[in-house]
């Protein structure tokens, strides 16, 4: 058992670690700095990829990331697991902190955070076989690996062992996303950040990798960051979704909770795009079209992020629309139900119809 503050007592209470995030981000920035110059590189400014996001997964848990391309999911994702060294924050896996820690203390740490990678193309050695592939990983980390392991690696996800002497070019584009995965597992994590999984594949390709994703996850426990902007993947897999917008979450929920009242001009026009089966309900929704492209995250607006494209925005009086110039709207608790956070000044429930 760990002592935690308990808010009650004002004192040291008693929390117990089943209850504690499996990932805990506070306050995580990532920028990167503009260079000029000929022979001498000076910083002239920075890219804002990820400009203070705060997020808690818990044990076992799906949490999903979306927004538009661009927005900084995959560079948050990567910060995490400190494939890119974050600017500042803290990052806790499973109750220890791994931001500070040193290339030894990582790599250990590693066997306990993986990824799955968006490009099953890109992510393999076309010059090695799959045996090869996976071995490499066991032989990174420290582990021995018997003659029956890559074979039943590769049966849990849904392969042959045969095809462990094979090349990943003579793999399907979801063939080799199982291999990914079974690259991801191999070490027996905690917890796996899935950076677009199905984006790459065919549309009936896409199912059967979700499928697998979820079967894993109950037979071994994991946990999830989902990076995703198909949302109809997400409200499919996620127990909770958080939208980011130019590097910041926007507004974070439940998932059913977030896509039945949505409260953030951005989520609810997000949520608006989607196509919905029933073709009476699709006529009677209002699809919420925003202008203009996303800003440059080097020179991002002051106050609301999102103001420059906000349609709620340009219905505000001149007094209620400089708060939203000059002060950032903090992410917030919406309505009456714990959990379900916006930052919005001027949050309002917005029925979508449902699917």
């Amino acid at each position: 058992m760990t002592q935690g503050a308990d808010p009650q007592q004002g004192g040291v209470g008693v929390v117990e670690p089943n209850h504690r995030p499996m990932l805990e981000v506070d306050d995580l920035v990532k920028h990167f700095p503009i260079r000029s110059g000929v022979f001498i590189k000076r910083t002239v400014g920075e890219v804002k990829a990820v400009d203070g996001v705060s997020l808690h997964v818990q044990r076992g848990q799906t949490v999903a990331l979306v927004g538009e391309s661009g927005c900084g999911k995959s560079t948050t994702a990567r910060a995490i697991l400190r494939l890119l060294e974050p600017t500042s924050g803290r990052i806790s896996l499973d109750g220890v902190e791994i931001t500070g820690m040193g290339k030894d203390a990582l790599r250990k740490a590693r066997r306990d955070m993986q990824i799955v990678f968006q490009d099953p193309y890109a992510s393999l050695n076309p010059r090695m076989t799959v045996r090869q592939i996976l071995t490499e990983k066991y032989n990174l980390l420290g582990s021995k690996v018997t003659k029956s392991t890559i074979g039943e690696l590769l049966d849990t996800v849904g392969l042959a062992e045969e095809y462990a002497d094979r090349y990943p070019h003579e793999f399907s584009g979801g063939q080799r996303q199982r291999i990914g995965i079974a690259r991801a597992i191999a070490m027996n994590p905690k917890f796996i950040v899935l950076d677009e999984p199905v984006s790459a594949l065919d549309v009936s390709i896409q199912a059967q990798i979700v499928n697998l994703l979820e079967d894993l996850q109950d037979e071994l426990g994991l946990t999830y960051l989902f990076i995703a902007h198909d949302l109809s993947v997400v409200r499919h897999i996620a127990d909770r979704v958080a939208v980011m917008y130019l590097g910041n979450v926007v507004e974070i929920a439940d998932r059913d909770d977030l896509f039945d009242r949505p409260h953030h001009p951005y989520t609810q026009a997000l949520i608006s795009a989607v196509p919905i089966p029933d073709p009476h309900l699709e006529r009677r929704r209002e699809r919420i079209v925003l202008r203009g492209d996303v800003p440059n995250p080097a020179n991002p607006p002051s106050g609301c992020r999102f103001r420059t494209r906000c349609w709620k925005f340009e219905q505000l009086s001149e007094s209620d629309a400089r708060r939203c110039i000059e002060e950032p709207p903090p992410l917030l608790q919406v309505g009456a139900k714990p959990g379900h956070d916006a930052a919005c000044h001027y949050a309002s429930l917005r029925e979508v119809v449902r699917a």
